[in-house]
Formats: structure tokens, sequence, C-alpha cells
């Protein structure tokens, strides 16, 4: 999958420098406009906003199963919503998912339009936001003209790169697990900078349990009562940049173990996402495959009708809300989750746990992301179709590469005989017989 982007510059005149972020095409409520300008305005608290674009710039060149590697940089990818700006980036590792928000209180002037692009944050561009003075008049175009600050005093080139495809399958699990997490813990301002202040060093980090304590959130043993689960404590480092900012901090955790912190800014928010283990990456997590097995028909590839006719009415909103969507195009919710899982696979939607709504990210669409990301749903569909599922008192008999296994789906849970179960019991999604179970009773 790969994105049209053009190319950025960084000039000095006088002591005036100019940073341009240049794109390519871009599909907008208006249509696709060869080179759309995104935003450009005045930021209202820019110290904020350059330290949390650093945040997202931090993981993207980061990879926390060794803080000695060098990983690849990567161009966070930007997101108009219409009322806010939002950058995204995963770690080199591809376990960390971070994302700032710019709100519009974070914004003192300007109109924020709609549409998505790739931000060159390049060394050159990293020390200016770096050494941004406190309060410093700092206006930001993104799109087809300039990013302007006055402190920088550097000339640079940068040439933009294509969307690594492990992060398209990152943004395709990052909308099926946050919204399954629940609200763990809470912490004020200073709760949370000695929080993050006190964090083991070290990559990857122990895995440890984080509790409420008397003076804010405590270290704990994993699994403790009432805590929730920091997979490698390196890998929440990154909010140091921002720790001086932050008013709040929130904490939610995922039965799987993985956890998302979000610390509320002025003007902004950042977001952090982990996987369960410093050693797992989102693109490997498998948690949209029972989704997209719903929208699937036996035997047949997912669905396209139902996410056409989705995104057909996403209409870039900030926040999109399932159930208007199924009024407006007449499907139920059902259909229309159905709908926003297969959109998910291309990456064009995400979602937000603080607002606790998906919005809509313009991704090129890819309808073969379903097929080739997900293998598991591809072997269940070939299962089927070659009658390796029979139905048995007590569940179904799976027959694949001349081997039976016995599943069972209950409301509490499916199971099944094969050594992928026996190994993550449903950690890291399904196996491809339950998939195949589950598509030839759907059928």
């Amino acid at each position: 999958m790969t994105n049209l982007i053009g190319t950025s510059w960084l000039r000095s005149i006088g002591s005036d420098t100019s940073l341009a972020l240049e794109t390519g095409l871009g599909l907008t409520p208006g249509g696709l406009v060869s080179r759309p300008e995104f935003f450009s305005g005045v930021l209202s608290r820019p110290e904020i906003a350059a330290a949390g674009i650093l945040t997202v710039a931090d993981v993207a060149t980061t990879t926390y199963l060794d803080l000695s590697a060098l990983a690849a940089s990567r161009d966070p990818v930007v997101t108009a919503s219409g009322d806010r700006l939002r950058f995204e980036s995963f770690s080199g590792c591809n376990g960390v998912y971070a994302r700032f928000d710019l709100l519009a209180e974070g914004i003192a002037s300007g109109e924020v339009s709609f549409g998505t692009t790739n931000v060159d944050v390049n060394m050159p561009l990293r020390g200016a936001l770096a050494a941004l003075p406190p309060h410093e008049l700092m206006h930001l175009a993104v799109g087809r003209d300039v990013l302007r600050m006055s402190t920088l005093d550097q000339t640079h080139e940068e040439r933009k790169v294509a969307l690594p495809h492990r992060w398209a399958r990152g943004f395709a699990e990052i909308p099926t697990i946050l919204p399954g997490m629940d609200l763990a813990l809470e912490a004020n301002k200073t709760q949370a900078m000695a929080f993050l202040a006190g964090l083991p060093r070290g990559a990857p980090g122990p895995v440890v349990g984080v509790a409420p304590g008397p003076r804010g959130h405590r270290l704990t043993g994993r699994g403790a009562r009432g805590s929730a689960t920091l997979a490698g404590t390196s890998r929440l480092t990154s909010l140091r940049r921002v720790m001086r900012h932050i008013r709040r901090l929130t904490v939610w955790a995922h039965d799987s173990g993985a956890s998302a912190w979000a610390a509320d800014l002025d003007g902004g928010r950042i977001t952090l996402a982990l996987t369960p283990q410093p050693y797992r990456g989102f693109s490997g997590e498998g948690q949209l495959l029972l989704a997209l097995a719903g929208a699937a028909d036996a035997g047949q590839a997912a669905s396209l009708d139902p996410a056409l006719r989705v995104l057909e009415h996403l209409a870039w909103e900030p926040r999109v809300d399932p159930a208007l969507l199924a009024a407006e195009t007449g499907m139920s919710v059902s259909q229309v989750h159905d709908g926003i899982a297969v959109l998910a696979a291309s990456g064009k939607v995400g979602y937000d746990l603080s607002e606790a709504a998906y919005f809509h990210r313009e991704l090129p669409y890819d309808d073969e992301a379903v097929d080739r990301d997900h293998p598991r749903l591809r072997a269940a569909r070939t299962i089927v179709a070659a009658g390796g599922v029979a139905r048995t008192d007590s569940g179904f008999r799976v027959r694949s590469h001349e081997r039976e296994h016995w599943v069972t789906l209950a409301d509490s849970g499916a199971s099944c005989t094969c050594r992928w179960y026996a190994r993550y019991r449903g950690d890291r999604g399904p196996c491809s017989h339950i998939l195949a179970a589950r598509l030839f009773r759907d059928a």
C-alpha cells in the first residue's frame, strides 16, 4: 500500500525559516485534489504541540525490544478531521502505537480542513521543535503551502517515504483492540509526573502491574488485584517529553494484557497503546479476525458492500457514530460494525479511546488487504469451501491438512484442539479452525 506523496523543504531567509510539507493527491469532501491544504493557522500553545509531535516521532524511530538498535526513520501519518489534527505512528518493533491529537483549543486561529498525509519529521525539524522557546509564536501549515517556524536556523530537503505495510496492518488492529478496553486508573498532574519519572529504564523494561496508591500510580506485581498491565516499562518513557504539560493521565486495560495511556494536555492529547508483551507487534495480534469473519460469507471474501456503503457516509466526521451511520445507510448497527471492520483492514478507520468513538482516516483503499494480511481467515474459507467442517453433538469437526480438530463455539468463548489454540488460548486471535466453524455456522 503506497501513499502518493511529494517532497518537503526547509529554507532560511534572514531571521525567518520556513518548512514546507508537500503532499500528493488527497481525497477531500470536495473530491480528489492534486495538492490539498489541510491546515494553516497559528497555535495557541506551540511548545506543547511541538512536544506532542516529537513524542509521536520518538515512538516512530524507536525499537523498544532493544534500544541500542537503530529503527528506520518513519513519517507519522497526519489526519485533518475538520476540528483537529491527528499525528499517528508505530514504533519500529510495531508494539507501541502513538497518537497526538491537536485539538481545537490548541489552535489560536486558522481553519482545519480534511485529509490525510505523511509528515516528514527528520532530524533538522526534530531539533527545531525541541528548541522551540515557550510561548513562541508558531504558524503551522500542512499540505500544499508551508509549515513556518520563526526559530528554525537550518536548511534541509527531504523526500517522503511510502507508508510501511506493517503500519497498515497495525492501523487495522488498533480499532478492534481499543474498544475492548476498560477504564482502570486516573492520575492528576503531580501523580503522573512522579509515576513517569520513576519508571525503570532499559529495554524493554520489566512487565509489571500498575495500581492506584496514596500518591498516585505505583508499580505492583503483574496480575495484582485492581492493577493494569504495563508490558515493558521503557515503552512508556516517551511520555516524559510531555510530562511537565500533563494535566491528567488516564489508563485503560484489556483482558489480554494490552493497555492504553492517555495524557491530557492544554490544547491536545497524547495516547499510547501497548501490546500485551514487548515482543508482540500490533500487526500480528489477530483480534480483527472475528470481526472480519462476521463480515464474510462462507467460502467468499469479506463482503465489500457494507464497507463501501459505510465509506460513502464517513464524511470525515471527527467522531463516527455507528447508530447514526445505520440510520443514514439503512443498515443494521451490526452491519455497520461489519463494514467498519473491513474498512479498518485498510486503515480507513481509527478509534479514540478518550471519546469512545471511531474516526475517519483516509489511506489508499486496498480491497485485497483482507485476504493478503489475514492468512488465517483465508485458510478458514478454504476449509469451508472444501467441505472440511461438520457439525457434531458437542460442536464442530474441522478437517485441515489431513488432520481433524474439534471446535466448540459458546457465548463465553471458543476453543479448539489444535496446537495454535493450545499455545495462545485465543490471546492472539482465533485459529483458522475456529474461524472455519464460525463461517460454517453463520452460513
